[in-house]
């Protein structure tokens, strides 16, 4: 539960109560309706999504070029909602590459392309109509250059190509707000922060360097000054609450973290939504900082923050709330809800009305000390959740009458290693790096501007760009309306600029050390505005061609190894290592040598002799012994002898191998091998034949008879068919065997059907609305049957128009066969649908008399027969009750008075004579329920309506008036 402010009450004096939080809210509130109402009475138009086509050729194949203004998006001073508009199904099918038309829409943009070429993404004029552009735009706060709408082409029903114009300064104001997006990074060092330390630290640079722009509200300037983009907000440093919203999306965006626009029409207002930790939070950077603008102040009401929380603070200012709440423009996670109080009690910006800074790991905070009258300065670490007090002290706040004003109305402000602090007095620094905390003062306004007691120090921070403060009788801070000059807001308080730069501006630099390959050189910074200066590091050199000296040997290299030499760039000493060949051995030396092998009477041997210097070696041959005695070994047959040849042995000398062959006397037959034999003539099925044997020793033949064949397995033929097969009857074919001419018969199957040849079949059962029928079919060819099942009866589709009619809304729709009669289903925005009256078929309309003016009442109707129902389609339609009209003679002319129509934003007064017709002659306000027509004619007779009026939504005319003035 967030802690509840307490008013400021003076002790011994007077104060009104609490009224400042509320004011900026307020004036937000007041900023989009007040800039539409400048738009309408200079003759503009408001719409939140007007899109004015221009078509060539109602043929699909001619090119259309059409025209989309971005008036509704966030940098124009829209709320940045996109609803889709509904064109039937080809709007809910569109299936255009959302992903390249915005990668295609970005690039272009920051390439200050005026045409995108987007054919081949599938994008439609649907699309364009439901937002694919606008969200894009709304997505990109950071694009501030466009000018007005956008035109498109299309080819058929694709579009082609995207037409931008930007605004004759575009790329000077662009390059400025990129400058100080570059100033805030330089300024917010978020490495090392968590996801909530981070959002805080854009929160307290909002609040801290933005106004918002009070002045440019009071007098419909705020578009001409930037007011409703990021230019406003971090160039100009002054915005309304799109500016706000638009610059924190950006930044949160850009540290990663999801995050989103939202925005009320309710309150005509936006804000922030973030990602944390897995849960949804709430920001309102705006309703955090005070108007008139207070610098140093920032309060922590609307900071991360459930919706119910953020809803319920709204509503102890505001007579409306958040509930009509959508999401603008989003990034990252789409969001769900946002439930989680966890950061609204507990954490140490919790009750804190100023701004809180940070600095290395630490937050700096001023807040209310042991009694009304003194302060902390703190110092806190959010990691460890250690708070330090820095110094406390004691301030009263006097006013003019005697009493003080209870509380912590003094300001701090970081800037390097020092702290500037108010009290009512004085304006002072400490140094927080400091162990003995001793603060120094720098003004004393009672000796410096002899303020008297009662006019206190009361503001201290960043505004448009300088570091401020003010003296004042009150910490209300305000500023009245010039009485000669409108557009002119005179201060009520007396403001100071503290000399101070909060921005510095580098000049080119003066190198101070020059660099060189192995060390860095250094270079002096001098700001521009204030003399402040930096020192930064140049880096070494770069060797791009290397100088290296002669070398040094670091190992000699030998007859057997290699050896090493390292090389030295003269300029940046980098080194380098080449290999020394080994040494040449020009003159061996070899040893005695050793037998690798030893010699045989068959083979030479070896023998290796190694070099002493370098280790090469060399191999000599060894000769074959000599064999002066042959020993003869048993011998090897290599021709075995046979009944009819000689065979042969061969004999090898086991000492030198030498060979001699004899030979074998021829085998005597003494008992015949018969071989399996050949057939000399084939026996058949009926006649024997005859085999001859020959030996296989001598060769010797015998002659012996082959029985005749018998058929042991048949070969039978293709066969013949006898009876042919039917579908119906089986057939039979007849085969005879090749080999011995017996015979056998076989059944042939029924033909199969392969492909029915169904007739127009028979309807056995009819079908209804509520049950199926059954179609019986047979095959032609082979008589077989199926069923098949008929579809129940489907209802036409119910499509309902709605009208306004006096004091009631009338249905109309269209007639569906077969129905038994009509179901009409009514609902409100947040109801479901009820079934409110029920009619015969021949009925098709129906005259709702049970509406009430400035509901939207949505409407379908369902064509029934039994318990079968329709497809519908649904109406909406806001229903405004017809005003009641009274006409009567004034001096001045004819005097109407009607009364109120809820829901009714403005009424139309129409007027016709006896022969003419009706023309509109006044438009009046909602608050207006009178009006007198002073351009009457006496004795004219006349004839008088009036219509109330809700955006497009007119209601049905009151009953006419008849005057004769």
């Amino acid at each position: 539960m967030i802690k509840k402010r307490e008013s400021y009450r003076a002790v011994a004096g007077s104060i009104r109560s609490e009224w400042l939080r509320g004011l900026s809210r307020k004036i937000c509130i007041g900023a989009l309706a007040f800039s539409a109402a400048v738009v309408l009475l200079t003759g503009g138009k408001v719409e939140a999504y007007a899109s004015d086509q221009t078509r060539v050729s109602s043929d699909e194949s001619q090119v259309t070029i059409g025209y989309d203004d971005l008036d509704d998006t966030l940098q124009k001073g829209g709320l940045g909602v996109v609803v889709e508009q509904q064109h039937g199904v080809a709007a809910l099918a569109s299936t255009y590459d959302v992903t390249a038309l915005e990668k295609l829409i970005v690039e272009g943009i920051k390439a200050w392309q005026t045409n995108i070429d987007v054919s081949g993404l599938g994008l439609t004029s649907d699309d364009i109509d439901n937002g694919a552009v606008r969200s894009i735009i709304n997505s990109h706060p950071e694009f501030i250059s466009l000018s007005g709408g956008y035109r498109y082409w299309t080819s058929g029903s694709t579009i082609t190509q995207i037409e931008f114009a930007y605004l004759t300064n575009a790329k000077e104001e662009q390059q400025e707000l990129d400058a100080a997006l570059q100033e805030v990074k330089s300024k917010i060092d978020i490495s090392g922060m968590t996801d909530e330390e981070i959002v805080l630290a854009y929160h307290e640079y909002l609040t801290s360097t933005v106004a918002y722009a009070y002045e440019d509200y009071f007098n419909g300037t705020i578009a001409a000054n930037h007011g409703y983009d990021m230019y406003g907000a971090l160039v100009k440093h002054s915005c309304v609450c799109q500016g706000y919203a638009e610059t924190m999306f950006y930044l949160l965006r850009e540290a990663g973290l999801s995050c989103a626009v939202a925005s009320s029409e309710n309150i005509n207002h936006a804000w922030n939504i973030v990602k944390i930790h897995g849960k949804w939070y709430h920001i309102d950077a705006t309703w955090d900082d005070p108007v008139w603008d207070m610098p140093g102040r920032s309060y922590h009401d609307y900071f991360l923050v459930s919706f119910d929380t953020m809803n319920k603070n709204t509503l102890t200012n505001h007579t409306k709330d958040r509930t009509d709440m959508v999401v603008s423009a989003q990034w990252g996670d789409t969001y769900t809800t946002a439930v989680d109080t966890t950061y609204e009690s507990g954490k140490f910006w919790n009750g804190i009305a100023k701004v809180i800074f940070y600095k290395d790991g630490y937050w700096y905070s001023i807040s209310e000390g042991s009694s009304k009258t003194s302060f902390n300065i703190n110092k806190y670490q959010y990691s460890t959740n250690i708070n330090k007090v820095l110094y406390s002290g004691t301030a009263k706040w006097t006013t003019p009458s005697g009493g003080y004003y209870p509380g912590v109305y003094s300001s701090i402000y970081l800037r390097g290693d020092n702290l500037y602090f108010t009290t009512p007095d004085s304006l002072n620094k400490i140094d927080v790096t400091s162990t003995n905390v001793t603060p120094t003062e720098l003004i004393n306004i009672r000796t410096q501007y002899n303020s008297s007691t009662g006019n206190n120090l009361y503001a201290f921070g960043e505004q448009y760009g300088k570091l401020v403060y003010f003296i004042t009788d009150s910490p209300n801070i305000k500023k009245t309306k010039d009485s000669s000059n409108s557009s002119k807001y005179n201060k009520e308080y007396a403001e100071y600029t503290f000399e101070m730069c909060i921005s510095h501006k580098w000049d080119a630099g003066v190198v101070t050390k020059e660099p060189t390959y192995t060390s860095t050189g250094t270079k002096k910074y001098t700001c521009t505005n204030c003399g402040e200066t930096k020192i930064e590091t140049i880096a070494k050199l770069v060797c791009t061609s290397h100088v290296w000296d002669s070398g040094k040997v670091v190992t000699a290299p030998t007859y057997k190894t290699e050896g090493t030499k390292k090389y030295t760039c003269k300029n940046c000493g980098t080194t380098k290592t080449e290999t020394i060949a080994k040494l040449v051995c020009t003159k061996h030396a070899w040893d005695a040598g050793v037998v690798t092998k030893q010699p045989t009477y068959k083979t030479e041997g070896t023998k290796k002799y190694t070099c002493k210097n370098c280790g090469t070696t060399k191999t000599e041959t060894i000769a074959k012994l000599v064999c002066t005695k042959h020993a003869w070994d048993a011998g090897v047959v290599t021709k075995q002898p046979t009944y009819k040849t000689e065979g042969t042995k061969k004999y090898t000398c086991t000492n030198c191998g030498e060979t001699k062959t004899e030979t074998i006397a021829k085998l005597v037959c003494t008992e015949h091998v018969w071989d399996a034999g050949v057939v000399v003539t084939a026996p058949t099925y009926t006649s024997t034949g005859t085999k001859k044997y020959t030996c296989e020793n001598c060769g010797e033949t015998k002659t012996e008879l082959v029985d005749k064949l018998v058929c042991t397995e048949h070969a039978w033929d293709a066969g013949v068919v006898t009876i042919q097969p039917t579908y119906k009857t089986e057939g039979t074919r007849k085969y005879t065997c090749t080999n011995c001419g017996e015979t056998k018969t076989e059944t042939i199957a029924k033909l199969v059907c392969t492909t029915h040849a169904w007739d127009n079949g028979t309807v056995t059962k009819k079908a209804t609305y509520t049950a199926t029928g059954v179609r019986k079919y047979t095959c032609k060819t082979c008589g077989a049957a199926k069923q098949v099942t008929i579809a129940r009866l489907k209802l036409a589709k119910v499509t309902v128009k709605s009208a306004q009619q006096a004091g009631a809304i009338k249905l109309t729709w269209n007639k569906a066969s077969g129905a038994s009669g009509y179901k009409i289903y009514r609902r409100t925005a947040k109801g479901r649908y009820v079934c409110i009256k029920t009619v015969k078929s021949g009925t098709t309309s129906y005259v709702d008399k049970t509406v009430k003016s400035g509901n939207r009442y949505y409407y379908c109707v369902k064509a029934y027969n039994g318990n079968v129902l329709s497809g519908y389609t649904e109406a909406s339609i806001l229903y405004i009750k017809a005003p009641v009209v009274t006409v009567r003679k004034s001096a001045q002319g004819v005097k109407l008075s009607w009364k109120k129509s809820a829901g009714a934003k403005k009424y139309i007064v129409y007027r016709k004579t006896p022969t003419g017709k009706y023309r509109a002659v006044k438009t009046v306000t909602a608050k207006t329920l009178s009006w007198t027509d002073k351009t009457a004619k006496k004795g004219q007779t006349y004839y008088y309506i009036v219509k109330a009026v809700n955006n497009k939504t007119y209601s049905a005319a009151s009953p006419q008036k008849r005057i004769k003035r």
